[in-house]
């Protein structure tokens, strides 16, 4: 073992064994995205400390970043009342956020528990960045099929510099049938570069504050700018 348990789900690995589980994982993901369990071990085995400890200082340095890591709200089934953002008018964030769980036939749970990162400060950057991930997909307008997904990982790269995501964006990438490619490189990828570069950082944003407010409010206080 690496380290004694820090918390309920933590599961201390050896550095070999975090190198070969990293591997490992990274191959059965890139072939085969559906495997979430697999999804999520890539992204903690690959998120070195400097590039979660990163992230949590431009938290640090927000004002609301600042207080999502002093108080640590998780979205969950406990926190988030479905049956009320179902009733949100529409084009809220919380309707978005309703219908978005809905078509999908998922819920705010279904995102793995965090496992594999060694530091109690890194562990919540961590598990905000994957129970915020549906709201990314919903302020940049983009859908969970594999265009948008691509999309979506090349904001997160970008913005984040999780190696997952920038992996995930380049080898998703050249999975993308020839039309979708095209669309991609001479429309999605320009337009969510220059995104990622002015838009506010994600996650350091309050999205359960903001349900009840428009998604195009939403996307102007994030300065996102929707995809023509």
């Amino acid at each position: 073992m690496s380290a004694q348990k820090l918390y309920g789900s933590h599961v201390p690995l050896a550095p070999l064994s975090r190198i070969l589980l990293g591997i490992g994982s990274a191959a059965t993901a890139i072939t085969d995205p559906r495997r979430g369990d697999m999804v999520a071990a890539m992204g903690e085995t690959t998120a070195v400390g400097p590039v979660l400890e990163n992230i949590r200082r431009r938290m640090e340095s927000d004002e609301i970043g600042k207080k999502l890591l002093m108080e640590k709200p998780r979205i969950s089934n406990e926190t988030i009342d479905r049956k009320w953002l179902a009733q949100l008018p529409d084009g809220t964030l919380g309707k978005h956020y309703s219908n978005f769980l809905e078509r999908l036939n998922t819920s705010p749970d279904a995102r793995p528990t965090v496992k594999y990162i060694d530091n109690l400060e890194h562990l919540y950057v961590m598990q905000r960045y994957r129970e915020t991930h549906d709201f990314t997909h919903i302020a940049l307008e983009q859908k969970t099929n594999m265009l948008g997904e691509v999309t979506v990982k090349y904001f997160e790269g970008i913005q984040y510099g999780l190696p997952m995501c920038v992996s995930g964006g380049i080898f998703g990438g050249a999975r993308l049938l020839t039309k979708n490619r095209s669309e991609f490189l001479h429309k999605n990828l320009p337009w969510v570069v220059e995104q990622a570069k002015t838009a506010r950082f994600f996650m350091a944003f309050d999205w359960e504050n903001h349900f009840e407010s428009q998604l195009s409010d939403v996307q102007k206080e994030l300065n996102v700018v929707p995809l023509i």
